[in-house]
């Protein structure tokens, strides 16, 4: 498959999108059917329409509705498949399993938000408990999600997690625990001490938080603990604001549209010092 970068401010996104098998990006034309023949027919996209394809794996390529009616659309492929842009920074957001609701909420708004992986955990002070069918319900909120913003990546949702699982196996270069009873110097510090860091680690909480034991596992662990400041948010809403400053301190939100650094004072500041 031959593969080119998507050009910067793309129309790409603006798009209606469509998830299918990376095979299919190889053929002259390819058919939808069952859950994203529903959500083509939902968009109200009708024949003659220009569509956009991805694998979620990054791959995307543009294509025209031949045919449609009730059983099958038909995609007539136009260009070659293109890679998005990988970022620069490898987030994953470790969150504590929330009420049902909160839960897809914070995947949903966190796929928006660039998260390459979502852990689910459980903790100490956890209420909610997973059950089978949630683990596709959280893929399937990813990957609409994704499609709504105009990714060609789903995150992968995994666990649940136990969060002692999850201390054992933290390899990220940044480990962030966010927990209210922090005293520590913050992101501010984090940023100081690892600048030029491409892989980061969130955690948040449950609606009860961390216990004292937990964070204090967390930090022999290497992770910082974090405060979002003096005021106790909900979880969801401390997941949304940790992954924003993670990207914004990190990641691409801090460079403007591109995935690459913005400048070469940027990437002079990630070099190692001469003798």
């Amino acid at each position: 498959m031959g593969h080119s970068d998507v050009p910067t401010g793309s129309s790409l996104v603006s798009k209606p999108q469509f998830l299918v098998d990376s095979s299919a990006l190889l053929e002259a034309d390819t058919t939808l059917l069952g859950a994203e023949l529903r959500h083509l027919r939902a968009r109200r996209v009708s024949v003659g329409s220009e569509v956009l394809l991805t694998d979620g794996l990054g791959h995307l390529r543009r294509g025209i509705v031949s045919a449609l009616d009730r059983h099958r659309a038909t995609i007539r492929l136009i260009e070659e498949a293109v890679t998005q842009p990988v970022p620069s920074l490898r987030l994953v957001l470790a969150q504590v399993l929330l009420k049902a609701s909160k839960t897809d909420m914070v995947i949903e708004k966190a796929t928006e938000l660039g998260v390459n992986d979502i852990i689910v955990l459980t903790s100490e002070r956890s209420v909610a408990r997973a059950n089978p069918e949630h683990q596709a319900r959280w893929q399937r909120i990813a990957t609409s999600a994704a499609k709504q913003c105009g990714r060609a990546s789903v995150p992968r949702i995994m666990g649940p997690t136990p969060f002692e699982t999850l201390l054992d196996a933290a390899t990220a270069d940044v480990r962030l625990l966010f927990w209210e009873g922090s005293r520590s110097g913050g992101l501010a510090q984090a940023k100081a001490e690892r600048a030029c860091s491409d892989s980061v680690l969130a955690v948040v909480g449950p609606e009860g938080g961390f216990s004292t034991l937990e964070a204090a596992a967390a930090e022999r662990a290497r992770f910082l603990p974090i405060s979002l400041g003096n005021h106790i948010l909900r979880a969801e809403t401390a997941a949304i604001v940790a992954v924003t400053l993670c990207q914004y301190l990190w990641g691409y939100l801090g460079e403007g549209r591109s995935s690459q650094p913005s400048s070469s004072a940027a990437q002079l500041a990630c070099e190692p010092a001469g003798p």
